[in-house]
């Protein structure tokens, strides 16, 4: 038989197991507490910081929409990282548009290099994070391009847009920059434009061309034979 001092020995043994037990389990509850106490934060810290930045977006081009004086490329660069870091096609789709037309309209400035969207790729420091915007850009439309419905009249105006997008930023032929002096730069340029459209091959986007038989009838003759002969020439690239 147990003496008494054997018995209150167990039983202050077994006390503090479950005290030991119940102490481990406390840590674990507030490990997870403070766990999702920092999920919270950090996903609310993130919601935050999206919505400024998408406020600041749409300032931006509500802006342009006012009609104040041409943007620079270089904002128009950064207005683009800020939009591509966050972006999400259904909640961005509108954005990426006003994007797109800002980023055309800067093509057609008259003897504005700081203006043209392209002239960024000419800058030392710009060159490589220029490149990747425009293929990130470029594959986005190709993804617009693949959800769209070319016989919708709102639809066909957006792949219009696209169409363009693609046909002005892998063909140097519009490039207003190449212009006299800069003629000596084409050959660069066209490497450069070879090398994006190898990207968007990489990236499949192939089925992406179906859009373009029958070409948008909302293009101009001109942009419509541009469509048809980009389309022949990238059917033509290597997969």
């Amino acid at each position: 038989m147990f003496t008494v001092s054997q018995t209150s020995r167990a039983w202050f043994i077994d006390r503090a197991r479950q005290a030991r037990e119940e102490r481990l389990v406390q840590k674990e509850r507030e490990r997870a507490v403070v766990a999702i106490q920092a999920h919270v934060r950090s996903f609310l810290c993130r919601r935050r910081l999206q919505r400024d930045i998408r406020k600041e977006i749409d300032e931006f081009f509500k802006a342009d929409d006012a009609g104040s004086s041409r943007r620079s490329a270089l904002c128009i660069f950064k207005i683009a990282r800020k939009l591509l870091f966050l972006f999400r096609i259904k909640e961005d789709d509108e954005r990426f548009q006003k994007l797109c037309r800002s980023i055309l309209s800067s093509m057609e400035a008259e003897s504005e290099a700081k203006v043209w969207y392209v002239s960024l790729a000419l800058s030392k420091d710009l060159t490589l994070l220029w490149i990747k915007q425009i293929k990130d850009i470029l594959w986005y439309c190709c993804e617009f391009l693949e959800q769209l419905k070319p016989e919708i009249l709102q639809a066909s105006r957006l792949v219009t847009l696209y169409l363009t997008m693609l046909v002005t930023f892998t063909d140097t032929a519009t490039w207003k920059i190449l212009r006299g002096k800069g003629e000596s730069l084409r050959p660069a340029m066209n490497h450069m434009c070879a090398n994006i459209m190898g990207h968007l091959n990489q990236r499949g986007f192939y089925p992406v061309l179906q859009v373009c038989d029958p070409v948008p009838y909302g293009l101009p003759a001109l942009h419509r034979l541009e469509v048809c002969l980009w389309c022949q020439h990238s059917q033509h690239l290597p997969h």
